[in-house]
């Protein structure tokens, strides 16, 4: 895929193109502290016959200039940066594709922009945490992310990096230790790209602005592919997808068998492939 580096209000957005452009446009939003490449290397190999796909690196993550104040990372606000992007692009009408924290994203876009997205997909987002997580207060989480990026998001050598990521998934493979440094930067330690500000900022987005309040607005049809595993959130899922399915009017749901929160690694070929299915259905 392309790599192009876009400048816009004194900020860079990074992005990468690939597929057949005579094709529905798909924009793809990662997760927090991830990258365009890190989540979604193997799975646009799986549509790019099908879509004229756009990759974002977020801003703050990948190649993506960060922003230094902590109230452009609320989704209100990153959604009415994606539409300076898209109009820049002229991008007018596609589907949006959002894995966790980027699944938030798409839903507070397609909130305020409901004309131009023709179908929000979520792969493991935008529907249980924090919301339906009720153990995970903000105190917890904040803490937590605090903690994380303070004591053990800095690695001595590559292989602990790796090491640490093949957890992450029952299907390691090599696309996905080279997409590791999309999400890396080596200073003394090898330190994750997006800093402690920008991740904290938006742990705040979550819980200010949680998912539940766009549901009411997503005009569009919505798929959600929503991994297993752990059993534990069994019931968060639960009472997110109940919400969906009361508030969305054309919604559908995909539980993929034995894959977890990184479900697009772990069985890339059946998300592609429920994703291709759903788009020429709709």
């Amino acid at each position: 895929m392309k790599n192009i580096i876009l400048a816009l209000e004194g900020k860079s957005l990074s992005y990468y193109v690939g597929g057949d452009p005579e094709k529905p446009t798909v924009i793809c939003f990662h997760g927090l502290a991830g990258s365009s490449l890190y989540s979604f290397a193997q799975l646009a190999n799986q549509l790019k016959e099908h879509f004229h796909l756009i990759l974002i690196d977020q801003p703050g993550h990948g190649k993506s200039s960060p922003f230094e104040k902590e109230k452009d990372y609320t989704f209100s606000s990153l959604a009415k940066w994606y539409e300076k992007v898209f109009e820049f692009l002229q991008l007018n009408e596609f589907y949006l594709i959002g894995h966790s924290w980027g699944a938030d994203v798409a839903l507070h876009y397609a909130k305020q922009y409901p004309s131009k997205v023709k179908g929000v997909i979520l792969l493991d987002g935008g529907f249980t945490f924090p919301v339906f997580q009720e153990e995970m207060t903000f105190q917890k989480a904040y803490n937590g992310w605090s903690t994380y990026m303070d004591n053990h998001a800095k690695f001595t050598s590559w292989r602990e990096v790796v090491d640490e990521f093949k957890g992450y998934t029952k299907a390691w493979n090599t696309i996905h230790e080279q997409s590791l440094s999309s999400i890396f930067i080596k200073k003394v330690k090898y330190e994750l790209i997006s800093s402690k500000f920008t991740i904290l900022s938006i742990i705040k987005a979550f819980f200010n602005e949680p998912f539940t309040s766009t549901y009411t607005h997503i005009k569009s049809p919505l798929l959600l592919v929503h991994a297993t595993e752990p059993q534990e959130l069994d019931e968060a899922r639960n009472k997110g997808i109940a919400q969906i399915k009361q508030e969305i009017k054309n919604a559908s749901i995909v539980s993929m068998e034995n894959t977890g929160h990184m479900l697009q690694w772990d069985k890339p070929k059946e998300v592609g492939d429920e994703i291709i299915k759903w788009v020429q259905k709709n």
